[in-house]
């Protein structure tokens, strides 16, 4: 593990001024990885430190890779633990405000054989998001054991946002890898008073053969699209993976 970022005299008085609880690293790591706490900027890590974790919202699902049907098994548990890949949103309030830290993290179980532009994107309902605390980063570890990693801002090259949500095309690395994880994450709140409901939807599409920035970018987000959230115009859709995506439900508490 990688040492532990030390946070300024300010950033501390400010928790025990306000009575905030900090949150600790290892609660953190729960829903995000380390690798992303580790490319945080101290203000970025202060600000996480006042997250209510003991609220977070949560879902993952593991899916198959649809090129290898259910039809050739039966086969080892060991082969089958191979052909996945999970993905996981995870919503956070920070303390005494309206805002969530929203996350996005899809770990690849095996390294895929095509690597071009793959899609992580985020749609919101009934909320609004922070377009200029977007970020994305493709964590990848060589085969030599050294890791690797490569950062998305907003307003990028790589990146398209709307007003309901955003999509980064992150061009998956070409190399000998032994692991590889792609992630992003936003600042979000709900609509409306409180007690009112906003619904977090991710997804992650796979391109299953070689494409262009320009064809992985040409989509809206959508309720019609891949995992509810990539609408790929009907030229680009057969290039992707059609990977179900999974969703959450927030509340705002004040």
């Amino acid at each position: 593990m990688k040492y532990l970022k030390i946070f300024s005299l300010i950033g501390c008085m400010f928790l025990l001024v306000t009575g905030v609880k900090a949150a600790t690293r290892e609660e953190l790591l729960e829903y995000m990885p380390e690798f992303y706490l580790d490319s945080l900027s101290e203000e970025q890590y202060n600000a996480y430190l006042t997250l209510d974790v003991s609220k977070a919202v949560s879902n993952e699902a593991i899916y198959k890779d649809k090129k290898y049907p259910d039809s050739i098994s039966p086969l080892s548990d060991a082969f089958w633990e191979t052909t996945y890949k999970k993905i996981k949103v995870t919503a956070i309030p920070y303390t005494g405000t309206v805002n969530y830290a929203v996350t996005l993290d899809l770990q690849w179980k095996y390294i895929p054989a095509v690597t071009s532009y793959d899609v992580i994107a985020l749609r919101f309902d009934n909320m609004g998001y922070d377009s200029n605390s977007v970020g994305g980063t493709q964590y990848y570890m060589l085969s030599s054991g050294v890791a690797h990693t490569i950062g998305y801002k907003p307003g990028g090259t790589n990146m398209v946002q709307k007003t309901n949500g955003y999509g980064i095309s992150m061009n998956i690395v070409d190399d000998d890898i032994k692991d590889l994880q792609c992630f992003t994450s936003v600042n979000a709140s709900v609509s409306g008073t409180v007690g009112s409901i906003g619904t977090i939807y991710g997804a992650y599409e796979h391109a299953v053969d070689k494409v262009s920035l320009s064809q992985s970018q040409n989509y809206n987000i959508s309720y019609a699209g891949m995992g509810r959230v990539i609408n790929f115009a009907q030229s680009v859709w057969d290039h992707y993976d059609d990977m179900d995506g999974v969703f959450i439900k927030v509340d705002r508490t004040v």
